[in-house]
């Protein structure tokens, strides 16, 4: 008698469908989002309407948490907690450059829709893409887009945005640039808006200075909001033997005005059990939305690091650009005697408050 070959059960593996046929008979897991897909696509018009013809067979993301189909005119993504929604035009162009639904943006929540004005728009499960014909697509996300849509989003006076969301450099803080205004964050804070002496481009046929409030002399009552950093470096000369150092660093953030110098930060460090650096900065806020830092760093020098005995001072101005980021290092030196030193490097910015 012959042996009885057994034969392992076929995996199958699929990542697109191009044959329909009863696919819910044959395919039924796949069923769900292939059906979608299709539906929308007919709500839309079918192969006569905007999207035109199928491109592609229905695909699984490269995640493999969803389902997609692109068309002549456009793309329907489908995922179980989303369902099914076109996305098309420049909105589609800027989602693909993030990395699609790989991107923190995700699958889109809505299809395209009418925002104020000429622009469009269109919802992902992280954020918003939103396009108008002077601003080009951009999106917006987090804490930034709830403050924006508190406001009225682009039917805000801030209008579109005309930046995605930007690392501020310092003190971990993102911003959102917007035709009239901007937003910025940071950790610190939270969201705070303006359109205080923001001066839009050209393009924007907006010029001027538009104040969140007047003060008592009629002058713009602007605020801005300085995010500083501090490193310093102190080194003890020592005559005889090597020489003491010691470092220290520092970050605050202050809401500023143009009515009156306030304080940005008080800092000091002792070094080597005999001098002690300390500095001291003030800002205010210009009309134009520049900040001026005035800053004070003073040495000690004696037989302890608590010592009055001042041998060193220095006074330095730093000014901090609008919506800038800028760095400066200074010294101060034991004037009477020794190589005594603080070098203290700071770096700023200044956006919205």
């Amino acid at each position: 008698m012959g042996s009885t070959a057994t034969l392992a059960p076929g995996k199958i593996k699929i990542t697109q469908v191009n044959d329909l046929t009863n696919i819910a008979t044959r395919f039924p897991l796949l069923s769900a989002p292939v059906v979608a897909i299709n539906a929308k696509h007919q709500a839309l018009g079918g192969d006569a309407g905007w999207l035109g013809k199928a491109t592609i067979g229905h695909a699984i993301t490269p995640n493999k948490k969803g389902w997609y189909r692109h068309y002549q005119h456009g793309s329907i993504y489908w995922s179980q907690p989303t369902g099914a929604h076109e996305v098309h035009g420049l909105i589609r162009d800027k989602w693909a450059a993030m990395g699609w639904e790989n991107s923190f943006l995700g699958f889109p929540t809505s299809d395209e829709l009418q925002g104020g004005g000429n622009g469009r728009l269109s919802t992902f499960q992280g954020g918003v893409v939103y396009w108008s014909p002077t601003t080009g697509a951009h999106e917006v996300h987090g804490l930034i887009l709830e403050k924006y849509k508190q406001l009225g989003a682009e039917k805000s006076f801030l209008g579109y945005p005309v930046s995605d969301e930007l690392d501020l450099g310092v003190n971990n803080g993102r911003i959102s640039n917007f035709e009239r205004g901007q937003i910025a964050w940071s950790p610190a804070l939270g969201a705070a808006t303006s359109a205080t002496s923001y001066q839009p481009g050209a393009s924007t046929g907006t010029p001027g200075l538009k104040p969140l409030g007047i003060g008592g002399d009629g002058a713009p009552d602007v605020r801005r909001r300085l995010s500083c950093a501090v490193h310093m470096e102190l080194t003890d000369d020592e005559t005889f033997g090597s020489d003491e150092r010691a470092s220290a660093d520092r970050q605050n953030e202050a809401v500023l005005t143009s009515d009156l110098m306030q304080d940005v930060m008080v800092m000091e460090k002792g070094c080597g059990g005999e001098m002690r650096v300390e500095l001291k900065l003030i800002g205010q806020a210009k009309l134009n939305g520049d900040v001026v830092v005035q800053g004070t760093a003073l040495l000690f020098e004696g037989t302890s690091e608590s010592t009055s005995d001042l041998d060193g001072d220095l006074e330095f101005t730093v000014l901090v650009p609008r919506d800038g980021v800028i760095s400066r290092t200074v010294t101060v030196w034991n004037e009477d005697e020794g190589g005594d030193k603080g070098v203290i490097t700071m770096t700023f910015s200044n956006v919205a408050a």
